[in-house]
């Protein structure tokens, strides 16, 4: 890279640059593990929230992401990605600000409305954080030099995982405390004023954006008239985003029930849950370096086949967990640091499956369309839950039978060892190929 391509900065400003990112990175990865997922679900289910409400707030998100196929388009008529950046992150935040007020019992007159306003402003949050991410990472990659690429992302990864455990544990601890300190106060206040506190935090988090150099280049605006159509047209990419689709949508349909599974049958306080959040994190950070070098050795492919099947026992310690023996559940979180191989193999996958002027669109299809996947797998996990409670539904497999939450958990099992099945099949050009191995052997015996 070029200095006309790093935009002139001098040595010094690019470092001053670099520490805000981190410290952008880390005060954005507090107001995030405050205002988690997991927050808002319990908050929702405070609010009276059922299996289709709870998946409506995890799929909302996803199905606006759909947004990210104008990435492209959108990253060549910025004029200033740090003032786009500043003013989106902002507003999104400003409408997380709003949610717990909106939402709150007796505000907008009925349950189904404050679950309505609840949904509608987290998905607006997201929306506007989605584009305000895509400018950021192309402000990255004309801020960093490549060689030493890598080593911001993995420390910038670090002051994320650090801080988004240090936030998800204080909201649970908030939680844990007003609940058993003000038994009379309303519960939903635990899980609210987190949510608020947490986009005042991330609010914070846009003021060293505000002072970060931005050498725009003219690989950023090439990048971005990059057009859709070859990528559209890679059958590697597509082969990726078929795994895609079935792991999201898989991932999707049990969300609704794990979540209330360990909300009303195992009865876990959030707290319980943020602890065992945070040691899945934790352990992705640790292994994180290694898992990237075993890419690097032997390809992406093999290091995510063996990733994703230690993901689908995740399902299967949910099936063994009962409100006797609730331990089983602490261990599916256990298992799911290896959504660390997912992690690293799958952007490395991305870029390696084309051209670099087209690493953008493949990014936006990817997430796009697996993103659609999850949200309506969500939405149908949600609703088939609902319905499968109301009927009493029972699985028979012999002289087992599951209930509504055996059947979802044994069907996310099947469904992650299927998506496994479809990781094997992956093309990573220059990577270790088992069946290039086959065939190579049926040649030598010919001969």
């Amino acid at each position: 890279m070029t200095p006309a391509d790093l935009g002139q900065l001098d040595r010094h400003a690019r470092r001053k640059a670099i520490r805000l990112a981190y410290w952008n990175g880390g005060l954005w990865a507090v107001g995030n593990g405050l205002t988690s997922t997991m927050l808002i679900i319990y908050l929702a289910q405070e609010l009276g929230a059922l299996g289709l409400a709870v998946g409506a707030i995890v799929a909302a998100p996803r199905l606006l992401g759909l947004a990210r196929l104008g990435a492209p388009a959108l990253l060549a008529r910025i004029a200033s990605r740090r003032a786009f950046c500043v003013w989106f992150y902002a507003l999104s935040n400003l409408l997380l600000l709003l949610l717990p007020v909106c939402s709150a019992p007796g505000v907008l007159g009925s349950p189904t409305a404050s679950l309505a306003a609840l949904v509608l402003l987290w998905s607006g949050y997201h929306l506007l954080e989605f584009f305000a991410t895509i400018a950021l990472w192309s402000w990255f990659h004309d801020l960093v030099p490549r060689q030493v690429r890598g080593r911001f992302f993995g420390q910038r990864e670090r002051f994320l995982t650090v801080g988004r455990i240090a936030g998800m544990l204080a909201s649970g601890a908030f939680a844990y405390v007003w609940r058993a300190s003000m038994p009379g106060a309303p519960r939903w206040l635990a899980y609210a004023i987190p949510a608020g506190a947490g986009a005042l935090v991330m609010l914070l988090a846009v003021a060293p954006l505000a002072h970060m150099a931005d050498p725009k280049s003219a690989d950023a605006n090439a990048a971005g008239r990059a057009s859709l159509g070859p990528a559209l047209r890679n059958a590697a990419l597509w082969r990726l985003v078929a795994f895609g689709i079935v792991f999201s949508f898989v991932n999707g349909t049990t969300q609704a029930p794990q979540a209330i599974y360990a909300y009303r049958v195992l009865e876990f306080s959030l707290l319980a849950m943020m602890l065992f959040r945070s040691v899945m994190f934790a352990g992705q950070s640790l292994i994180g370096p290694r898992v990237g070098w075993l890419a690097d050795r032997f390809g992406n492919r093999p290091v995510m086949v063996v990733s994703q099947v230690l993901i689908a026992l995740g399902p299967l310690f949910h099936l063994l967990s009962t409100p006797e023996r609730r331990w089983p559940l602490a261990v599916a979180y256990v298992a799911w640091i290896a959504y660390a191989g997912i992690n690293v193999g799958l952007p490395a996958m991305l870029l390696k499956l084309g051209d670099r002027r087209e690493a953008s669109p493949r990014v936006s299809i990817y997430f796009a369309v697996t993103g659609l996947a999850y949200g309506c797998g969500t939405l149908l996990g949600g609703a088939l839950f609902d319905w499968m409670t109301e009927t009493e539904f029972a699985l028979r497999l012999g002289a087992t039978v599951l209930d509504p939450f055996g059947a979802f958990f044994l069907f996310g099992t099947v469904g992650r060892l299927l998506a496994a099945l479809l990781l094997v099949q992956l093309i990573e050009p220059g990577a270790f190929c088992l069946r290039d191995l086959v065939s190579a052997a049926a040649r030598q015996s010919r001969n």
